[in-house]
């Protein structure tokens, strides 16, 4: 028989965390009542990122003790979403009431990329959770001189790029590197939006980024072929484009398929969203609770249905645990990829 003193504890234990748990839940919602939360993203105006933070937006306050508002702001897409990432990592409040959505790339960017290293750290930023993962695509258009990866072995094709630590630049130069392709980029356009443009001007004659940006905002590029998809970054195909290969699929050697497989395991990390390094661990763990409610609300998944937006949920923990093991990558496998992304 249990003694009855101990089992007086017993309880009181676990009154007292029971109790503990219930503050923790009011401080947050005491603290998010009347507040708003911004959504910075590190895109353009009309892309896919850009839509998925806004279907977010519609639903997520509802769920968030004290159903504070939440907006959205668009960093722009130049520069691949760094300015963002280091933003909301350094300068923005780190109460809970900013929250990051950066391009995938910057987390694999932090080690492949030199010129943004020490300026952010992913495996600081707690995760709330991702929408879907991502596989980008490198394409060209219909007028483009070279219309397969072997003919743009010999001849160049002007490709345009949003910044070096995009899938708009990375995936082109890593083909460059890895099959001897002249796939020449201009960076400096804003979201695929931008890219489009340019496209339609005659300025570029190809761009990358997510196949399902061409599905929600150029669908004739599709009907009328003229963007025509060359090769996907993900480690499996896209369901959307069974027949296109994979980078890894033309990776050639050991060396390469492990730098490869660094370069895509950032599709991990698309669509979504992080507080920066030092908010209070009840408001993580209040957002985290209610992203996780969001992602099975009816009326946010009737919306995203609408929309056309593929959801995938990641729970913020299995984030933070990811970001940590991209981070400890063998430098060897670093070393390789960098070579093979034009940064070393």
């Amino acid at each position: 028989m249990r003694p009855i003193g101990i089992f007086r504890i017993g309880l009181a234990v676990a009154a007292l965390c029971a109790a503990s748990a219930g503050a923790r839940a009011q401080d947050a919602g005491a603290f998010f009542a009347g507040k708003t939360i911004t959504i910075l993203v590190g895109a353009g105006a009309g892309g896919s990122y850009d839509l998925y933070a806004r279907a977010l937006a519609n639903h997520l306050g509802r769920h968030v003790p004290g159903a504070p508002q939440v907006v959205v702001k668009l960093g722009g897409g130049v520069g691949g979403g760094v300015a963002t990432a280091i933003q909301v990592e350094h300068s923005a409040p780190k109460d809970g009431t900013f929250v990051g959505m950066t391009q995938q790339t910057n987390v694999t960017g932090q080690l492949t990329e030199p010129s943004v290293a020490g300026k952010y750290d992913v495996s600081k930023w707690r995760w709330i959770g991702g929408m879907a993962s991502l596989r980008n695509f490198h394409g060209v258009w219909f007028t483009a001189p070279a219309q397969t990866l072997e003919e743009a072995k010999t001849r160049e094709v002007i490709i345009g790029a949003t910044g070096r630590n995009s899938p708009t630049y990375t995936l082109p130069a890593a083909l460059n590197e890895m099959l001897g392709t002249k796939y020449k980029m201009v960076l400096g356009y804003n979201g695929a939006a931008d890219l489009n443009l340019a496209m339609e001007r005659g300025e570029i004659q190809g761009r990358g980024a997510s196949w399902i940006s061409v599905v929600l905002q150029a669908p004739n590029y599709i009907s009328e072929k003229k963007l025509k998809p060359l090769v996907v970054d993900g480690l499996t195909r896209d369901p959307l484009l069974p027949d296109v290969p994979t980078l890894l699929e033309l990776a050639s050697n050991d060396q390469q398929r492990a730098a490869v497989r660094l370069i895509s395991a950032s599709a991990d990390f698309a669509r979504a969203f992080f507080l920066p390094p030092g908010v209070p661990a009840d408001r993580v763990a209040a957002l985290r609770k209610a992203f996780d409610a969001t992602m099975a609300d009816p009326e946010f998944l009737a919306e995203a249905n609408k929309l056309q937006l593929t959801i995938e949920p990641r729970r913020g923990e299995e984030l933070d645990e990811l970001a940590r093991a991209v981070i400890a990558t063998p430098p060897e496998a670093v070393s390789v990829a960098r070579k093979l992304l034009g940064s070393e």
